[in-house]
């Protein structure tokens, strides 16, 4: 049994200890989901509050109920044909759309500044050859809305901290574009539900950057919509969960919300903002009708569709809802006839090759090499569903906390999503978060990265393996810091092979 105490987050009141037994490498995390209620375990009581007639009720449990055979049977259902040319083709089109911002006159040199700096670190041998690309703020994990997904579930602390001011946000935006950041997004929660959203987005400096809006939509105007392009906002990312609009309002919790949506991608469309799709894609929607009607949808009217693989975070962590390599496998059938459809997290990674690769280098996730995610508290992070916290810029300047985290994680390197599918990783990150979130008070459902170290190590010894091998190879810099001993073991694993 390991036990850890965790260094003080700052807070005031100490760390709750995590209390982990490492896992054998032979047992999935992915196996655990059998044991938990499905998706659709919870839907009754938000049909009875959202719809008011019985026959309003009986059609929306029809269509779940349709839903539910169709993830039980899992019929692979193909309705197009496969055009692999024309999906190219659609590809470097969509590259060229959503990637290059012509308005802004420097933003292109910009960004052809960063793909060459990328290119030359790679030809030169560069330890880390990563151009640093963005940094996507939650603003806020306040939402006018209770989606059965949430992520910001477990993570909402304004009652115990205090969120980055705009001046503290615009301090930060000036700290990556030193590094070389093009691109700020703005999310949250639900980010117009922070009454100073806009002075969030001028700390972007929309004239110079790309600036993204990532929403549900609900609360945005026409007048809002040409605000937000007057603000420099040149991409608008909006949720949709269902082709069908009962079914998306379902899982949003709020009737009507499928309807506006489809008047915020019509304002888009009309004021010059590019209007992207998010959809969360779980065992209780891949193999539905609502998941194909919303693939043709985007692929008819021209919209990319992100697609997020559903993990184990927020309320989705009691659920069985993540997609096992059947699904995926049955994920990149059920695609591959749609040129607009990308997996978000992975793009042009291993074994999704034709999706479009967003990096400045090889395909993969993002995070940390090119991208960071900020909590609204200042904390800086792999991605909103990673609850591991590199570092505050409050404490630390941004250039020190990605040089940490590149050296002393397995972060700094593309792969493909942690989160969903490296086995390894989730066999020891989602425990510890469970762990954590079973004996945790609010404001203490996070895990530090010298936790995550911890039990990646613990999970190492146990099973005498190495881990994401390329990682944590820079000796010289952990002589430094004097944290050889965070690596030794690896080494002895190593011997004791050859």
């Amino acid at each position: 049994m390991h036990t850890e105490i965790a260094p003080s987050d700052g807070l005031n009141k100490p760390f709750i200890p995590i209390i982990v037994e490492p896992r054998s490498d032979s047992c999935n995390y992915l196996d655990d989901q059998a044991s938990k209620p499905s998706v659709f375990s919870t839907y009754e009581e938000d049909i009875q509050k959202l719809w008011k007639t019985e026959e309003e009720r009986a059609r929306v449990r029809m269509l779940l109920k349709q839903a539910e055979e169709e993830s039980e049977q899992k019929i692979i259902k193909i309705t197009r044909p496969v055009e692999p040319l024309r999906k190219k083709i659609i590809n470097a089109a969509i590259l060229i759309k959503y990637g290059i911002h012509w308005r802004k006159p420097f933003y292109p040199l910009r960004l052809v500044k960063n793909f060459a700096k990328a290119f030359f670190y790679r030809m030169t041998g560069k330890r880390y050859p990563y151009a640093f690309r963005g940094i996507e703020f939650a603003i806020t994990y306040l939402c006018n809305f209770t989606c059965h997904h949430c992520l910001c579930a477990n993570i909402e602390e304004s009652k115990y901290r205090k969120e980055l001011t705009p001046e503290e946000t615009a301090r930060v935006v000036n700290e990556a574009m030193e590094l070389g950041a093009t691109t700020f997004g703005l999310e949250g929660g639900e980010p117009l539900f922070k009454k100073d959203w806009r002075d969030y987005l001028k700390a972007f400096q929309g004239d110079k950057n790309h600036i993204i809006i990532s929403t549900n939509g609900w609360m945005f105007t026409e007048e809002i919509v040409k605000e937000c392009y007057d603000l420099g906002v040149d991409t608008i990312n909006v949720s949709l969960d269902s082709g069908i609009p009962e079914l998306h309002d379902l899982f949003r919790k709020k009737r009507g919300s499928y309807d506006k949506v489809m008047k915020l991608i019509e304002w888009g469309e009309k004021h010059g903002i590019k209007m992207l799709i998010n959809h969360t894609l779980h065992k209780g929607n891949l193999y539905t009708t609502g998941f194909r009607d919303l693939l043709e949808f985007c692929e008819t009217r021209k919209i990319m569709i992100n697609i997020l693989f559903a993990k184990g975070v927020g309320e989705f962590m009691s659920k069985r809802c993540m997609l096992d390599h059947k699904d995926i496998e049955a994920y990149r059938q059920i695609i591959k006839p749609y040129a607009y459809a990308h997996i978000h997290h992975t793009a042009g990674g291993e074994g999704h090759d034709d999706s479009v690769n967003y990096n400045y280098g090889k395909g993969g996730c993002p995070g940390t090499s090119e991208m960071f995610n900020m909590t609204p508290y200042g904390d800086v992070i792999q991605c909103a569903n990673m609850h591991i916290y590199f570092g505050n810029v409050r404490d630390k300047p941004l250039k020190d906390i990605r040089d940490k985290v590149l050296n002393e994680s397995p972060f700094g390197q593309p792969n493909n999503c942690f989160l969903t599918l490296e086995p390894d990783f989730m066999n020891v990150y989602y425990p510890m978060l469970e762990s954590k979130g079973k004996i945790s008070h609010a404001g203490d459902t996070h895990i530090s990265l010298d936790e995550f170290n911890e039990g990646l190590k613990q999970y190492e010894i146990k099973n005498k393996k190495v881990v994401f091998p390329n990682s944590y190879q820079n000796e010289e810099y952990f002589q430094q810091q004097g944290k050889v001993d965070m690596i030794a073991h690896r080494k002895a694993i190593l011997q004791d092979k050859h």
